[in-house]
């Protein structure tokens, strides 16, 4: 699947890598939606996709504490959504074309740059409906599937919850992981993978884990608001990029 990489690749598929962990550490989502779109411009999204194999297990396992069992019923609904669209979403994504794909994922991060920028929330009288929940989650199943970009999506539902700091990083990370079964497990039954190319999603998990390491620190001492709203203007003009590309 990675073949004939040069130096500029490379260097570029490090910089998406360690990019995305630090963005991670820092706002508790964000590893593909930070990577995905630099590595569009040296891989195809298959490519892209797998490479960050190792890399969002990695990342999302880590933040795995299990403290919060009480707050798991509150995402049930989405789950079962989630679980389902996101089937029918890895379905479609190895159905259609690399320049449809690359096109989906610069239209979704500019929107979910732009909903996450202007603090929306959904209302707490939907949040209460099972029927919104899994309607919702069925949504952000199929677009996630699509292009891996599941996180901001959850993230939107969950801060509308009004956890606590703690949970939030913790349903975020649960939720994201959960997705990574049906999203790689049909991956793997489209696409042909050979030994090399776990070896090489495993290495690029190394600096994905050490920047995360580092947004840890960060998301200590900086205000989270600051930092997300110069990173979503960033990803804005990536996605930008990203369609003028591929169009």
């Amino acid at each position: 699947m990675f073949l004939n990489l040069d130096y500029y690749s490379i260097i570029l598929m490090l910089l998406a890598l360690s990019l995305g962990g630090f963005v991670k550490g820092v706002v508790s989502f964000g590893l593909p939606l930070v990577a995905l779109p630099i590595l569009s411009f040296v891989l195809n999204p298959k490519q892209a996709i797998f490479l960050l194999f190792f890399s969002v297990i990695a990342v999302n396992f880590r933040e795995l504490k299990f403290k919060n069992f009480k707050a798991y019923k509150k995402i049930i609904p989405l789950s079962i959504g989630l679980f389902l669209g996101i089937i029918i979403g890895s379905v479609i994504f190895h159905k259609i074309e690399n320049n449809f794909i690359s096109q989906m994922i610069g239209f979704t991060i500019i929107l979910c740059a732009i909903i996450n920028y202007s603090d929306f929330k959904i209302n707490s009288d939907l949040l209460l409906n099972i029927f919104f929940s899994i309607t919702y989650g069925f949504f952000c199943g199929i677009l996630g599937g699509m292009t891996t970009l599941v996180g901001p999506l959850i993230a939107i539902y969950l801060v509308s919850l009004n956890l606590k700091k703690d949970e939030f990083s913790e349903l975020v990370s649960l939720t994201i992981f959960s997705c990574l079964i049906p999203i790689f497990g049909i991956f793997f039954i489209y696409q042909e993978i050979i030994f090399s190319d776990f070896l090489l999603s495993a290495a690029f998990a190394i600096p994905a884990i050490f920047m995360q390491l580092l947004g840890f620190k960060i998301r200590e001492m900086l205000p989270q608001d600051t930092f997300k709203k110069v990173i979503l203007l960033m990803l804005t003009i990536i996605g930008i990029l990203v369609i003028y590309k591929n169009w």
